[in-house]
This record gives structure tokens, C-alpha cells and sequence, in this order.
């Protein structure tokens, strides 16, 4: 009997101190979400066909801006990775706004638009932050074949209303290591 209790207090231990190490020690400090027309932040394209080829465009787009804090005692030795998974409600804009999903970078195809990201400070020490970017071309001002014409104003402030009805999922090594109710007020 005693060597039972001896091992059922090992393994009790044991599972106490696996879940303390797996819960997530992240914190999301900050997030921010802009319509943005900015060739320094999103980069620009040169149209490639008819009358206006040679010409620069700069896409209009859905800007996320994250900072993250390793709150835990252990340094994020790789690089962390942040994407977005929108709700039914920002998913309903989306397809209603510009006709496919853009959280999705399959349904990208054909649109000329695209999507891209940045991060700074993404392997963390701990008590240190990383800013994570994420952007979604939504148009370019310009009639062309080769990029969808940005929505309307209304159409775009109603994308930038709901963009934070999602989660936040952040990545380590491709396993999920943390998720952000993005619609949860701080």
C-alpha cells in the first residue's frame, strides 16, 4: 500500500508540473487594425498591361499590428508565427466586401491582390515583446485586369469594424502554442 501512495503522489507531481509547463506564458498587449494605403508598408506593383503599364500602384489594405509578451520564464527559441482565424461574422464581410475570404491565401488567386506579413522580435527572451504585422490587399485605385479595384469607402470601414471578430493563433514550430480572442475587450 505505501508504494501505491509513493507512486500515486509521483505521478500526481508529475502531471501537476507538465500542465504548469505547457500552459501558454504569452500575453497579447497590444492590437491595432488600420485601412491603410502605404507603399512602405505594404509595398507596391507595377501594372504590366494596356494604356497604364509602367505605372505604380499601391494596394489598399487591412493592416493588423500585434504586440506579444513571453511572460514565461523559458525563451521562444524559434521564430513564433501569428495568423488569423476569422469568426463567422468577419467572414460574411469578407466574402461580402471582396467576394472571397482573405484570410484564406488560396482563394488570392486571380484577385492580383495579396497578403504578406512581418514580425520584429519574433524569437523571445523572456519579459520581452515581439510586434507582429499582418496585412490583406484589398484593391488599388486604379481600373486595370490586373488587380480587383478597391471597395468602397463603406464597404472598407464596414471590413475595418468587424476585423477584430477573430482569433489570433500563434505558432511555434507549426504547433499552436497560444489563441487570442481578438474580439475581447481589454
Amino acid at each position: 500500500m505505501k508504494r501505491f501512495i509513493v507512486l500515486l503522489t509521483l505521478i500526481s507531481v508529475i502531471a501537476i508540473l507538465t500542465a504548469c509547463s505547457s500552459e501558454p506564458s504569452l500575453e497579447l498587449i497590444n492590437k491595432k487594425v488600420d485601412i491603410i494605403n502605404d507603399k512602405g508598408k505594404t509595398g507596391a506593383m507595377i501594372l504590366q498591361q494596356g494604356e497604364k503599364a509602367g505605372k505604380e500602384v499601391v494596394p489598399t489594405a487591412l493592416y493588423y499590428t500585434f504586440t506579444i509578451k513571453n511572460e514565461g520564464r523559458s525563451k521562444k527559441t524559434k521564430p513564433l508565427i501569428v495568423k488569423i482565424e476569422p469568426n463567422e461574422k468577419l467572414l460574411s464581410v469578407s466574402k461580402e466586401v471582396m467576394g472571397f475570404n482573405i484570410f484564406n491565401p488560396e482563394e488570392y488567386n486571380n484577385s492580383g491582390l495579396g497578403y504578406g506579413g512581418s514580425t520584429y522580435g519574433t524569437i523571445l527572451e523572456p519579459n520581452t515583446e515581439g510586434k507582429f504585422i499582418l496585412h490583406y490587399d484589398l484593391g488599388v485605385d486604379e481600373e486595370t485586369t490586373e488587380a480587383l479595384l478597391v471597395p468602397s469607402k463603406e464597404q472598407l470601414k464596414k471590413l475595418e469594424d468587424n476585423a477584430l471578430e477573430a482569433t489570433l493563433i500563434v505558432l511555434l514550430d507549426n504547433e499552436e502554442i497560444a489563441r487570442f480572442d481578438l474580439n475581447k475587450k481589454e
